[in-house]
């Protein structure tokens, strides 16, 4: 997800209407967005230091949505559709569909990516530091671990890996989306599975910091896979296989494999594709550009070929996009 040319816009711009960490309690704030740049409904829930927010998007351009949190606050995104991208701790870290991660910057300067073309389903979280806290309790080893990392502001930019939607993480998400109460009854429900989402969060930290102590991954890793990235998005139209990629960076297909799933929530391949139909989208919105030289340009020896994976990938042929 190369931010080159990505159309930049203020957090205001595309969630005017909502807050980040409203002190005053409230439940279903909505706001729905009609743009030149695509269109979304937000619902936020606010409780005492917690936000929750569901975001179902579409959008035509590729987006860079800055914005500032002022308060340090642990941030949680839960990704069920599209790829997704975010700014923190000074580096970019990709989310895929299916997958979900947490992170705590103490710089207030972050921002969010999305592609075009695209559609999102995401409940995102967050919770004030010193709420995270009094939740967690000086008694439990972890409290000392974050309060470290608050007081000395240590970045913390997640789990090792993306972890996977689980059926109780979904169960509890889907439960809060499709709340039928109404009133007191309403908000206590909401507010309960926020806490027990949060208390599925603590065990996994929990267990984390029992096996490694919350060692993050090596930077040269986290470097090493970045530069993995910037090379697709340079030679995706190449005829690359696991085996060239690995010789050209000095890494085994194995750890190739396994290395960029777990930074990016993709395979190898499965981003190269995302690429290569981001980038055939781009050319067939140019007139000049026939299905057949489209195809040609991304390697398709059979122009019924390139359709077939184009419109598996975007739910349309190229020759309805063009019409």
């Amino acid at each position: 997800m190369s931010s080159n040319n990505f159309l930049r816009l203020d957090y205001s711009d595309v969630f005017p209407a909502t807050g980040l960490l409203s002190n005053q309690p409230a439940l279903d704030i909505e706001f729905n967005l009609q743009a030149d740049f695509g269109s979304h409904i937000c619902t936020n829930h606010f409780f005492d230091g917690i936000q929750t927010s569901f975001l179902l998007a579409e959008f035509s351009s590729a987006l860079e949505i800055s914005y500032e949190e002022p308060r340090r606050s642990f941030s949680f995104c839960f990704n069920f559709e599209g790829n997704v991208a975010s700014r923190h701790c000074g580096q970019r870290y990709d989310l895929g569909k299916g997958y979900y991660n947490f992170f705590f910057d103490p710089d207030p300067a972050k921002a969010h990516y999305f592609n075009s073309g695209s559609s999102y389903n995401i409940f995102h979280m967050t919770i004030e530091a010193e709420k995270l806290l009094s939740l967690i309790g000086q008694d439990d080893p972890l409290y000392d671990r974050f309060a470290e990392c608050i007081l000395k502001e240590n970045g913390i930019p997640g789990f090792r890996t993306n972890l996977p939607l689980t059926v109780q993480v979904k169960s509890i998400i889907e439960s809060i989306k499709f709340c039928p109460l109404k009133g007191a009854a309403r908000r206590l429900f909401i507010e309960s599975k926020v806490y027990e989402l949060l208390a599925l969060q603590i065990e996994v930290w929990q267990r984390e910091y029992e096996t490694s102590g919350f060692q993050q991954p090596l930077v040269k890793d986290v470097e090493l896979m970045h530069a993995i990235q910037e090379y697709l998005q340079v030679h995706f139209q190449d005829d690359l296989s696991l085996k060239a990629i690995g010789k050209e960076f000095g890494i085994n297909e194995c750890k190739l494999k396994s290395g960029f799933k777990a930074h990016f929530g993709r395979t190898v391949f499965g981003y190269i594709q995302e690429l290569r139909m981001e980038f055939a989208r781009q050319l067939l919105s140019q007139k000049s550009f026939t299905v057949s030289l489209v195809a040609d340009k991304l390697g398709y020896r059979n122009a019924n070929h390139f359709s077939t994976a184009f419109k598996k990938y975007f739910g349309e042929s190229p020759g309805k996009l063009r019409s």
